[in-house]
């Protein structure tokens, strides 16, 4: 396929036109960008309302627990605890944005252990679902809502969030307004220079789905994207989550791997 017969734009990054293709999955165009390095969607479908598809909630408040039915669900409480446990190694309390809160299992875990905790969300239905089930504040209003408002936030936090959005940098540049001056971010994204990925390609369902995702990150890309948004003080957390159920040495070849940078999640920390 040559370059000329795609419909391209510009890297969300640097703004290069230049780039060469590295896969391609249907109509979906995923390239490098020759400049930067930056691997992102080509051609950006509408997204008027895939984010109410995206939330299938098949379950209650109620659900999300330690010992849920839902395996999906355990392990997802799971990983918000772990979650907590690194967050609290650097703010303690204060007020908490979680930017895509989703159906506010975040949210919750973090409510429970002492956060003023906030969320926005693009989808309705995420947001009634979190409000409803555990009482939560969220809303779908934008982060320039939020700017408009003067709010400012302690910590906000980005679960698998930044790899949705079509230009990240802009977007990072209104969550650093967003901080107090003492404010950190977190973030966390799928690793596109994970061993997972380079074994399975395009098969990855967890990190590769162009019908949502517009970017995908390795620590190089995602340094010089958090550069380009404002922050100048960030360093990468060797995160790797535990899970019941599996073997310690699963657990073991997952924290060996996150320690190159090459696990199946990439984690942040920046500070304003």
């Amino acid at each position: 396929m040559n370059n000329h017969k795609i419909k391209t734009r510009s890297c969300p990054n640097c703004g290069s036109n230049e780039f060469r293709i590295v896969l391609t999955e249907g109509e979906f165009i995923i390239v490098r960008c020759s400049k930067c390095s930056l691997v992102y969607l080509q051609n950006i479908p509408d997204e008027k309302n895939i984010y109410e598809d995206y939330y299938d909630i098949e379950y209650s408040g109620k659900d999300y627990c330690a010992d849920s039915e839902f395996g999906n669900l355990r392990d997802v409480y799971e990983i918000n605890n772990q979650r907590i446990k690194y967050l609290k190694k650097f703010k303690q309390s204060g007020k908490l944005l979680d930017t895509g809160s989703g159906a506010g299992l975040f949210l919750k875990t973090a409510s429970d252990n002492g956060y003023d905790v906030s969320g926005i969300d693009v989808s309705v239905k995420a947001v009634e679902f979190s409000e409803r089930e555990f009482g939560l504040n969220a809303s779908n209003k934008t982060a320039d809502d939020l700017i408009s408002e003067n709010c400012k936030f302690d910590i906000i936090s980005l679960w698998h969030v930044c790899e949705h959005f079509i230009n990240p940098v802009n977007e990072l540049k209104k969550i650093h307004r967003l901080l107090e001056n003492d404010g950190i971010c977190i973030i966390e994204v799928p690793n596109f220079n994970s061993v997972k990925f380079r074994l399975s390609g395009s098969k990855w369902q967890g990190g590769n789905h162009p019908l949502y995702h517009r970017s995908f990150f390795t620590e190089k890309t995602l340094r010089d994207t958090l550069r380009r948004s404002g922050f100048t003080k960030f360093r990468r957390l060797n995160i790797s989550y535990k899970l019941p159920g599996k073997s310690p040495v699963y657990n073991a070849s997952k924290f060996i791997f996150n320690l190159f940078a090459m696990d199946a999640f990439l984690d942040f920390v920046a500070w304003k």
